[in-house]
């Protein structure tokens, strides 16, 4: 270890007063530089910190000095109030104490929370796991003293950094009762704990569950408890009474929560709880619906990490859990009578509090967006949004008052609007505005903003995702057009080069529907491809792997691929100016050439890209199209379908051909066809054996025996394979190398009582000819017998001549 790096060891000292001690360890240096600083600091006890010119702190120079720190009487150290009284410009200095800023209703006693890390392990290792009998008794009476001891600790456990999530792991064991217990606990502090960084995720947690109590509520079903309340004594508030409380603490500083970080999710939750019969996240954050993610992913990611399940410790088997409780939605969920305008009532009032700068300023804030984006969602199912003054009007930019006042005049673009193109949180609200707008209004923002300038918006790094919402409202005559205006910038190329394939994958969804736009989809995908009329069986393997034909051939042939100039929206006056700016462009070409040239990544190999696939998936279920695809992947080598099959990306496109209905069932057959004699290297892959367990499910009985007779001569190999051991138990390959006949019953499903007596019996084919003779003899009374008739005639001949 060098020298100086070595910690020298000296006679400990007792430890002294700190006052003291900052008395005798100050130097001489120390003390000039104190003194040097009282000249131009003044520590003035009565009023408030003012930072030094030398960048000082006050506190920090009476420490030297050993005097005492200064105390500040300008305001409380955290809060509202100590923010306005700040001067602007003005630096903050004072945090205050730590009770008040991170712990509001006071720090937890140490053995109390040693007694929740305890529960916490206890209920770890029963969350989820079924219980009946004694053993759910016991758990219900560690409930029960968790409970009785968390009483009067409720606040305080769900502030502090440790607690509050061994809180949120016991909710969901807790009934209609308990939940309004810790509802009741709260009180009138809903405010701060919804303001507070851990008090909102356990408000989350709770208020998810509670969506169940209000349903119930709403359907008259309580709990036992309900009825042997003694009100002399008290009575527990209802959760329909706890939201009510929850909704007149918050309304009066709602316009500030929306913008906090951490109250924002807890106040779109009650909105979307307000909402009858709609879908609530789960307690993990997950949600199928758009703009429905109310728990961040970091702190999702964080409660995973921990290992909460969000499961009751009584198991799957639980009443509660049985209808829902825990997973975040209810079906149908209905909400009480009460509760019922208490939605249209906080919109109303945010409308009234905020002018229109801030609702535009909260737009494009990442914290408010989304809740500006939910509050547009309920203006629109309201009927209110083509009202002048209404939230989308103010959006907008006066587009809804226009609109009425002179239809015919064309509007003009708006600031507002196009600074949303171009911000990566502003597109999240443009798509909103697009997907809620009335058919009208739709075809008016389209034209106003994006008609004639799709070429250079396609291609944007924001701005293709609001192109790619607006395509899904789009008809025929509009796709045609942004077609067009997408072939006028280098024919598209740009889109593949830059990966940006957002617009793309948008017309081929949409053109599923307008079969008529599929032709012109297709021919889109030639232009962007850059691929000739000659070479269209390469259309699969350049959107596999998302490259232009030159670049692909380039690629396969280690040659650097030619480059193009671009000759659109080229002025007069700029090729005068190339010539002469010949021997720099030169250079740029010789490093662009360079960087081609170079191979790519896994030495050299065509990776398949997931925008490429997922555009090929699409294309399955074009009807039109589905057969040019087809042929193209039908033109390509073996070698390149078990690429495909191997592949975690390109698997999925071989699975689409056969689940999605639109596939010919021809073009099915030449796929299983095209794989016999490689399926033991297909389910021997990881991959390969999923695709192999889809073609399985979707053969016919002839193919499937082909199948299983091309593995026989590997059983063994595949027996001891990781995953070619599967498919041969689920084939059954082995029972059709002993009895064929056995198999072909058990796998088409055809299974007879005396199947091994089949053996004894004549032939079929004589069968039927003996039974057609019999039946001519017999005046024609039957021309022929079934297969269990002619069955139970052999078994009956067989005694006839044992007898």
């Amino acid at each position: 270890m060098p020298k100086e790096q070595i910690r020298k060891r000296g006679r400990r000292k007792p430890k002294a007063d700190p006052i003291d001690e900052a008395h005798s360890s100050t130097n001489a240096k120390q003390e000039s530089f104190v003194e040097a600083e009282a000249h131009t600091i003044e520590v003035n006890r009565a009023g408030p910190s003012v930072v030094a010119p030398t960048g000082i702190h006050p506190a920090r120079a009476a420490l030297l000095a050993g005097r005492p720190v200064p105390v500040s009487e300008a305001g409380p150290a955290s809060g509202e109030d100590h923010e306005e009284g700040l001067e602007e410009g003005q630096a903050d200095w004072t945090r205050g104490p730590r009770t008040e800023s991170d712990f509001p209703f006071g720090v937890l006693d140490p053995d109390v929370k040693a007694y929740f890390r305890s529960v916490e392990e206890q209920v770890k290792d029963w969350e989820g796991v079924s219980s009946a009998g004694e053993e759910r008794e016991d758990r219900q009476l560690f409930l029960s003293s968790v409970l009785s001891e968390l009483r009067t600790h409720e606040l305080p456990t769900a502030t502090d950094p440790e607690t509050s999530i061994i809180l949120e792991r016991l909710l969901p064991s807790l009934n209609d009762w308990g939940r309004r217990v810790i509802g009741d606990s709260f009180g009138d502090k809903w405010k701060e704990v919804i303001r507070h960084r851990f008090g909102s995720h356990v408000v989350q947690s709770w208020m998810t569950l509670a969506a169940d109590t209000l349903d119930r509520e709403a359907r008259d079903i309580w709990p036992t408890q309900q009825a042997k309340q003694n009100e002399s004594v008290g009575k527990l508030p209802t959760m329909t009474e706890l939201f009510i409380t929850i909704i007149d603490t918050v309304l009066p500083s709602l316009p500030q929560l929306l913008s906090s970080p951490h109250s924002s999710p807890p106040i779109r939750l009650l909105l979307l709880l307000l909402t009858p019969h709609r879908s609530l996240p789960t307690l993990g954050g997950e949600s199928t619906e758009r703009g429905n993610l109310i728990r961040s992913k970091r702190s999702g990611k964080y409660r995973n990490n921990q290992g909460v399940k969000w499961k009751s410790i009584f198991g799957e088997g639980d009443e509660n859990e049985s209808k829902g409780k825990g997973k975040g939605k209810v079906i149908r969920r209905e909400v009480p009578e009460q509760l019922a305008g208490l939605r249209s009532k906080i919109r109303k009032e945010l409308m009234e509090k905020l002018a229109e700068g801030e609702w535009k300023a909260m737009g494009v804030d990442a914290v408010g967006s989304a809740t500006v984006q939910l509050l547009l969602e309920f203006e629109v199912e309201e009927g209110e949004a083509e009202n002048e003054g209404s939230l989308f009007d103010i959006l907008t930019e006066g587009m809804i008052s226009q609109l009425k006042k002179s239809p015919s005049t064309p509007l003009e673009t708006q600031p507002y609007l196009l600074s949303l193109l171009a911000s990566q949180t502003g597109t999240r609200l443009f798509e909103a505005l697009l997907l809620l707008s009335p058919p009208h209004i739709i075809s008016t923002i389209w034209s106003t903003y994006f008609e004639k300038k799709l070429g250079k918006l396609a291609g944007h790094p924001y701005a293709n995702f609001v192109v790619a919402k607006g395509v899904t409202r789009l008809d025929k005559e509009q796709i045609e057009g942004l077609v067009s205006e997408i072939k006028t910038v280098s024919g598209g190329r740009g889109l593949i080069k830059a990966g940006r394939t957002s617009v793309i994958q948008a017309l081929v969804d949409r053109s599923v529907k307008l079969v008529e736009s599929q032709k012109t989809v297709l021919e889109l995908l030639y232009s962007c491809l850059e691929l000739p009329v000659a070479q269209k069986s390469a259309l699969v393997p350049c959107l596999m792997y998302l490259k232009t034909y030159p670049m692909y051939q380039a690629i396969l042939t280690g040659a650097p691929e030619e480059e193009k100039e671009d000759t659109n929206d080229v002025p007069p006056e700029a090729v005068d100016k190339a010539a002469e700016d010949a021997a720099a462009a030169a250079v740029r070409l010789a490093a662009w050439q360079n960087r081609r040239s170079a191979k790519p990544k896994n030495d050299g190999e065509l990776v398949p890209n997931m925008q490429g696939c997922l555009i090929l998936q699409g294309m399955m279920g074009m009807t039109a199209v589905t057969s040019t695809v087809l042929d193209s992947l039908t033109a390509q080598p073996v070698d390149t379908y078990l690429e495909y099959a191997k592949n975690p990306v390109a698997s999925h496109f071989l699975d689409s051909i056969f689940t999605n209905p639109s596939v010919p069932p021809k073009y099915r057959r030449k796929v299983m066809m095209t794989f016999m004699g490689k399926y033991r290297d297909l389910v021997e892959d990881r991959m390969g054996s999923r695709v192999v367990d889809t073609i399985w499910e979707k053969a016919d009985g002839f193919m499937k025996e082909k199948i299983a007779r091309s593995l026989i001569p590997h059983l063994t190999e595949l027996g001891g394979s990781q995953y070619g051991k599967y498919f041969i138990r689920r084939a059954e390959v082995g029972l059709l190398d002993r009895r064929p006949e056995e198999w072909r019953e058990r796998i088409f499903g055809v299974k007879h009582h005396f199947a091994h007596q089949k053996e004894n019996a004549a032939p079929a084919s004589v069968q039927h000819f003996a039974a057609a003779v019999e039946g001519e003899g017999e005046g024609k009374k039957r021309k022929d017998k079934d297969e269990i008739d002619q069955l139970f005639e052999g078994v009956e001949k067989k005694k006839k001549k044992k007898v």
